[in-house]
Formats: structure tokens, sequence, C-alpha cells
């Protein structure tokens, strides 16, 4: 079999690819031949000359007489993009997939088992500036600003007329105390009368400013003031925290055991009588007495305690919290 050569541009590809020497065929014959100084198994002689059985040949001619070789000569416009690869389309993809399956994984594991941080211990500051502010808020509550009490005795207003001259505290004491000894009844009686004068004011202004709180927010101070109290107490310190004084306060209910007391005291029979030794007797004889005798007292404990929900109610607007249990029987 052979290859007929029909494109001029073809051959010389062919031959230029080719390391075999090839004659041109003659114009005579029609069919071209192609001579090849190579030996092999499928060789044939004709003419006393070596023909090379161009069937395999042909085979690997029409595959470069089939393929599209793309010029050397004329490359591709620039467009300014780069093309991408299908390949590395499927790589970048796949890769892609599998980075974002595995994050996935991670976070739930993380969050199936998160990790507990130790809290760290709060500094010194920290714990002084708490301090600072709780103290701050518990006098914010106590309602310090009271309106300030003019002298209301007589010895006080020779004091403050003494400190006027300056000096020290003791050595103005000490002045005042020997002047107030050395008073006429005229100077005395002067300086009471300014005293009660004063005293009047005081309650008239001191009543206006409480009047200024509600019930529930004096109650609330008066707590705060015992803290103080307690606080001031604990660190050495001298400073009083007097309750504040409102007449729209609840009174407390009373067991039967006070009105026991209160009865027993107001009777006489125990005049003359220290405060504990009356109290040892009242216990033992409330201790013996049978449960229709402490009938009347605890029927007046029932209604005071009705008395005291009641008031609690409308002066506070809330609920009155549930009594401590005391137990009378062991008085």
């Amino acid at each position: 079999m052979v290859v007929l050569l029909s494109s001029r541009p073809l051959a010389s590809r062919l031959l230029a690819r080719s390391t075999r020497t090839f004659t041109r065929p003659s114009a005579v014959n029609p069919i071209p031949r192609v001579s090849c100084h190579c030996s092999g198994n499928k060789e044939q002689t004709n003419n006393g000359g070596t023909w090379l059985d161009l069937a395999a040949f042909s085979k690997h001619a029409r595959t470069y007489a089939t393929a599209s070789p793309k010029p050397a000569s004329r490359p591709k416009a620039h467009t300014g993009r780069t093309p991408a690869k299908r390949t590395a389309t499927t790589k970048t993809t796949t890769s892609t997939k599998k980075k974002t399956a595995k994050p996935s994984k991670k976070k739930a594991a993380k969050n199936s088992k998160p990790k507990t941080r130790a809290k760290k211990a709060p500094s010194k500051t920290a714990i002084a500036q708490k301090a600072r502010k709780a103290q701050l808020d518990l006098r914010a509550k106590a309602l310090l600003d009271e309106p300030k009490q003019l002298p209301s005795t007589a010895y006080m207003l020779v004091l403050v007329e003494e400190s006027k001259n300056g000096g020290p505290v003791k050595s103005r004491s000490a002045s005042a105390s020997q002047r107030y000894k050395s008073l006429s009844p005229e100077e005395r009686e002067r300086y009471n009368h300014q005293a009660n004068e004063n005293r009047e004011k005081n309650t008239i202004a001191y009543k206006k400013w409480v009047q200024t709180h509600t019930p529930l927010e004096v109650k609330q101070a008066n707590i705060a003031r015992r803290q103080l109290r307690r606080k001031a107490q604990a660190a050495g310190k001298k400073t009083r925290f007097t309750p504040i004084h409102d007449d729209r306060t609840v009174k407390s209910r009373r067991n039967a055991y006070s009105f026991f007391f209160a009865e027993r005291h107001s009777s006489g029979d125990l005049r003359g009588m220290t405060v504990a030794e009356s109290g040892k007797l009242l216990g033992r004889e409330w201790k013996n007495m049978s449960a229709s005798e402490k009938k009347p007292y605890n029927d007046k404990a029932e209604a005071d305690k009705t008395r005291y929900i009641e008031e609690y109610r409308t002066v506070y607007g809330l609920e009155p919290s549930a009594p401590r249990k005391r137990s009378t029987e062991a008085l």
C-alpha cells in the first residue's frame, strides 16, 4: 500500500519530520515510490532495488494528514485574560471542597467540647473599687442629707459662742463649761428661751424633710443606717448613724408574751425589781400557765397581727415578710 502525496506542503512537512531519505516520485509513474536503505521483515525487491512496504507508513501519514497543528507564526490575539484550564478548574474545585469540608468537622468538634477558661482572680484595686462603690450606694440609701440642727440647749449655745473665738477643741470645751456654770439667772433664762425656740424650729424642719421621702424610702434608709453602724463598730470608728423618726412607720406586731409582760409590769407587782429579776420571774410564770390562761394574750396577738398586715400593705404598698419563729414556751 502506498501513500499519495497530493499536497506539497504536507509532503515537505512529512519529509522534514522523518529521519529517513525519500526519493521524489517520477512524473511517468503515477504511483510515488519511496526508497529506504533499511531492512525489515516486510522488505520486497523490485528491479534489483529494495522497496519498503508502506502500509505502516501510510497509517502514520494519515495521522499527520488529519491533525491540524497550530501555526507557530500566528499566535492568538492577547485579550488580557488568561484562559483557565479545565483540568486545573476541576482540581481546584475538588481541593476547595475538601478544604471547606474539613473545617466543619473541626468546628463540630470544638462545639461539642467547649474549652473552659480559668477565671482570673480580681485584683486588689478591683476589690477596693467594688467595696467603695458598695459603701457609696449604702450611704445614698441611708439618706444622710438631714437638715442641720440648731443648738437646742443652753450649754450648746454657750459652746457655739466660745467656738467663734477659735483655738483647740479641748480648750473651747473647758472655757464653755466654766462660763456655763457661772451664768446668772437672767442669762440662763435667756439661753433657755432661745434653746426652746431652736428646738421647735428643728422639729418643724426635720418633719418637713422626712415628708419629702416615702415611708418605704425611710424604712430602707433605716436598714442602711443599721448596716453602716455595724461596719463602723467593726472598724473601731465612733461614727453615729441614728435612725430616722417617722410617724408613718408601721409599728411591729406583738406576740402573746409581750402583752403578758406589759400587763404584769403595769400592775405594780414588780415595783422595785431590776429588769433582769422581773424578767426571770415573769418567764417562770408564763411557762407554768395553762393554755386557757394564755388564750386572752394569744387572741390579742392575733388581732395585732391582722392590724400589722393591713397597715403594712397600706403604708408601704408591699406584702409583709413572714416573722421569725420565736418559741414562747422556752421563756
